[in-house]
């Protein structure tokens, strides 16, 4: 039997191994290929940051045929993997000129996040929620 190079699942296409022996492997309570999966899993999802910032409505810069705004996001790194959307708390106001601004991630650098329009400029703050992946 091998093993998978990253999280060390079983592997086998021994025709002769016992189904017990399989089965315990896949999918037993000690040590199994579904146990590995779960801790894997649980370390990743503990590894995430979430930051509650806005993007400002007086901080957008005019960078020539587009708007940008920077955000600092303290712990983001220039390599780093990670979500921003709107926040669930947006209101009604926010969420149309979102709609409106037609917003989109254009650069990323150590400890900042630049998002650029390609609509309207907003006329009132949004709310954003950036989850940074370890």
């Amino acid at each position: 039997m091998s093993e998978t190079a990253n999280y060390h699942l079983y592997l086998t296409d021994d025709s002769s191994e016992k189904f017990q022996e399989w089965r315990e492997n896949m999918n037993g309570p000690d040590n199994s290929n579904m146990v590995k999966i779960d801790t894997a899993l649980s370390e990743k999802a503990e590894h995430s940051n979430v930051i509650e910032t806005k993007l400002d409505h007086e901080q957008w810069e005019n960078q020539g045929v587009i708007m940008t705004q920077t955000l600092s996001v303290e712990g983001l790194t220039a390599e780093q993997n990670g979500v921003i959307g709107i926040s669930h708390t947006i209101s009604s106001e926010a969420l149309e000129a979102v709609r409106m601004a037609g917003l989109y991630v254009i650069g990323q650098g150590e400890g900042t996040l630049t998002i650029a329009l390609d609509g309207d400029l907003p006329y009132c703050d949004i709310p954003v929620t950036i989850i940074l992946l370890d």
